[in-house]
């Protein structure tokens, strides 16, 4: 006897016959519950019963039930057991659309997460930059004495430089203007805005810092929460991050230079996102690219651990990582010497 799936029953074969069915419901939710279960490798019940009185089997899923041989099934057919090809239609649709569910994880809103973040430092910048420089007019001094989210806390809670330097306690002659009430009232609806802007920033930021400690503990601790989520969003999920070789986890987010460089023949670059690390951006230049590329090579193990055996080997890896950029740091100590252009001599006419 011969073991057979097909997508509305199991069947047990033998002389091109059906002499065996367990048909599946004729449900679409059903049908399409045990075709997931038939692509996670799992068996059904359906062929469970059968399996005792199976010597052979077409699926490798069922080896443990028989010998795995080749066997044309086409002669069963759905019709002959009252399915319809409506039904597999609707089935289909329905394991699409589990799949479509499943494909969101938290690495997926971590990804988005990250961009949130992204846009947010950008606005923040813009706003900022705006409001010191209006508010400068007004009172250009307290840039040197408040810095970060204190600034338009400062501008919202007092408004003029007379109530600022009261609140604060300075004493000093400003050389800036004055200025006009509803002027004032537009810079402090400003200064609001980059307040919150910077709160939301905050706030986003600690989510993918928690998040990425959840999701993916050993890339957070070897390349930094953010700097992870955004290596995990250029690669579209955890599990491509794990499956991509370091070279190219090396120039994630350097999409554009490698395809000028892949069609205008400029230098290649050295490093994408992990130029914010900061191994890779503090040290010389000369070094950036065996760094970049010892840092890559680690945060693969990383997101593998990541996302298949769920082993915390962060230690392990930074401790080998450190090594290896002593090891590269002494290596490349000087910067290389560049090959000198030779004079080419005038001949005499």
């Amino acid at each position: 006897m011969i073991l057979v799936t097909k997508w509305f029953g199991a069947f047990l074969c033998d002389d091109g016959k059906v002499r065996k069915a367990a048909l599946f419901p004729k449900d679409p939710a059903e049908i399409a519950r045990r075709l997931a279960q038939i692509k996670r490798g799992e068996v059904l019940p359906e062929e469970s019963s059968l399996a005792p009185s199976a010597k052979k089997v077409v699926d490798s899923r069922l080896s443990d039930f028989g010998k795995k041989v080749k066997f044309d099934s086409s002669f069963i057919r759905p019709e002959d057991f009252g399915f319809s090809i409506d039904l597999y239609r609707a089935a289909t649709i329905a394991l699409a659309k589990e799949a479509v569910k499943a494909s969101v994880g938290p690495d997926v809103h971590l990804g988005q997460a990250v961009r949130a973040y992204d846009d947010l430092v950008s606005t923040s910048n813009l706003l900022s930059e705006r409001l010191h420089e209006w508010y400068g007019f007004h009172f250009p001094e307290l840039e040197n004495v408040v810095s970060g989210d204190a600034y338009p806390k400062a501008v919202v809670a007092h408004g003029s430089k007379e109530s600022v330097m009261s609140a604060l306690g300075l004493k000093m002659d400003s050389i800036g203007s004055d200025v006009a009430p509803e002027d004032l009232e537009s810079i402090r609806t400003l200064a609001s805005a980059l307040a919150e802007n910077m709160s939301a920033r905050q706030k986003v930021e600690r989510y993918v810092e928690l998040r990425m400690r959840e999701v993916a503990p050993n890339i957070s601790t070897l390349a930094g929460p953010v700097i992870g989520a955004r290596l995990i969003m250029h690669a579209g999920s955890l599990g491509r991050l794990a499956s991509m070789p370091s070279g190219t986890v090396q120039l994630l987010g350097a999409e554009k230079a490698m395809f000028r460089h892949l069609k205008d023949g400029s230098k290649p670059p050295k490093h994408g996102v992990l130029f914010t690390h900061s191994l890779v951006h503090a040290s010389p230049p000369w070094q950036r690219g065996p760094i970049a590329r010892a840092l890559a090579a680690k945060i693969c193990l990383a997101a593998r651990a990541d996302a298949y055996s769920h082993n915390d080997i962060s230690g392990l890896l930074s401790a080998q990582l450190e090594k290896r950029v002593a090891e590269i740091r002494k290596q490349h100590a000087a910067p290389p010497k560049r090959p000198q252009k030779k004079a080419h001599k005038r001949g005499r006419r």
